[in-house]
């Protein structure tokens, strides 16, 4: 029975304790837009005003590029008015407003925000790429950007002109803006040369901006050598040049251009060397062999051009030389070495003696250079023990061979 009653008084307190839904109370106030202006101006403030048949508290709920803003109204009397935010009325476009009283629309509409001309235009010009190669095929995209003080864009259509000036001709072309750009595709001039290039709009020019014209790639050319005289010495410098090379157009290859020149004689083996462009040529040099040579030669520039090949031949300038072999056999004198013209051959001529035991099987190399004319060997006996011996003299590609016993 207790229980009983302990339930009673919970459920009395509960309901009792309990509160009433609110009743959400809807506006019947009506409204009427007294601003007949429905087109402003960029950066000019203004605001939107209202009439109600009886007092309420309505808000303005205002949306256009920036965002959506809630804006109360400053006269609460007999005129409702809602002062636009500054960055709102800065931003041209249209905007769309709604009055909302007690979460319940009650009007809405739109207008529009022109944009500033009064101000004076800005423009913004892009250019790139700033490099190019000669000929039709090859462009830069110039792209302007024209906008009022507010960084609004300009209308669509408005008028644009590029200028382009290379050498001797400058041209003017308009252009309409569409989408809030205007755009012209620069073609590469068939010579090389730097371009320059601008764009006005509405009195307002745009900075300089250049582009170079670099030749386009190289066609194929001519090379040819010099040398003081044909014998192979080993000493002396042959030089190969090419003639100026040039593109298609007839424009000087650009400065640095690598050129290789790739040798080959006539036992297969080949040689490299490398030059670059000045003034269109390029030339590579090359020490004379050191015995008797047929060479072949062809420049490239990789992957553009290539010269017709050219032969050089080169006289021995050493026909022969003499081998001194001391009694114990373990020293060995080679020459005197003698050029085209009995002189000496200068310093530094390589001489290599290859040396074998009894049965052919080659057991070191000895290698010098020839100082004054004469190179020496020593075979000491801690390496070459007693015994017969079969040596190999090579130098000036001459080769002598000696058999020996070595005491």
């Amino acid at each position: 029975m207790r229980i009983i009653h302990i339930c009673i008084i919970c459920s009395l307190l509960f309901f009792g304790c309990s509160k009433e839904p609110e009743v959400k109370k809807v506006s019947q106030a009506s409204y009427e837009l007294l601003t007949n202006k429905e087109n402003f101006t960029a950066g000019e403030a203004f605001s939107l005003e209202f009439k109600a048949s009886e007092e309420s508290n309505p808000v303005l709920v205002f949306r256009n590029a920036v965002g959506t803003t809630i804006v109360e109204a400053s006269d609460k009397a007999e005129k409702l008015q809602f002062n636009i935010p500054k960055n709102y009325y800065e931003k041209a476009g249209i905007c769309y407003w709604s009055l909302v009283s007690r979460s319940e629309e009650k009007m809405n509409g739109t207008i529009n925000i022109n944009v500033n001309n009064k101000k004076g235009t800005f423009l913004e010009s892009y250019l790139g790429p700033r490099s190019l190669t000669a000929g039709p095929e090859d462009y830069a995209m110039f792209v302007m950007v024209a906008t009022d003080f507010y960084d609004n864009p300009l209308n669509d259509s408005t008028s644009i002109y590029s200028k382009v000036q290379f050498q001797d001709s400058q041209m003017e072309k308009e252009l309409r803006t569409k989408n809030l750009i205007a755009w012209s595709r620069v073609r590469a001039p068939e010579k090389s040369g730097r371009m320059l290039i601008s764009s006005a709009c509405n009195e307002t020019n745009s900075k300089e901006f250049t582009t170079i014209i670099y030749p386009a790639n190289p066609v194929d050319f001519n090379i040819s050598y010099e040398r003081n005289h044909e014998f192979a010495d080993g000493n002396q410098v042959i030089t190969f040049r090419t003639d100026i090379i040039r593109d298609t157009y007839g424009n000087i290859a650009s400065e640095g251009t690598l050129v290789s020149f790739i040798i080959t004689d006539d036992k297969g083996a080949r040689l490299k060397a490398q030059g670059t462009t000045l003034n269109g040529k390029a030339e590579a040099r090359l020490l004379h062999p050191e015995y008797e040579a047929f060479w072949s030669i062809e420049a490239f520039v990789t992957g553009a051009a290539r010269s017709k090949p050219i032969t050089v031949a080169f006289k021995a300038s050493v026909t022969e030389y003499e081998v001194l072999i001391s009694e114990d056999s373990r020293t060995i004198s080679v020459g005197p070495l003698k050029s085209f013209m009995d002189q000496l051959v200068p310093d530094g001529m390589p001489i290599a003696l290859t040396i074998r035991d009894g049965d052919h099987r080659i057991l070191d190399v000895l290698r010098t250079s020839s100082m004054r004319g004469k190179g020496e060997f020593k075979l000491s006996r801690d390496f070459f023990p007693p015994g017969s011996y079969n040596l190999q003299i090579k130098t000036a590609g001459i080769t002598q061979t000696k058999s020996v016993v070595l005491k």
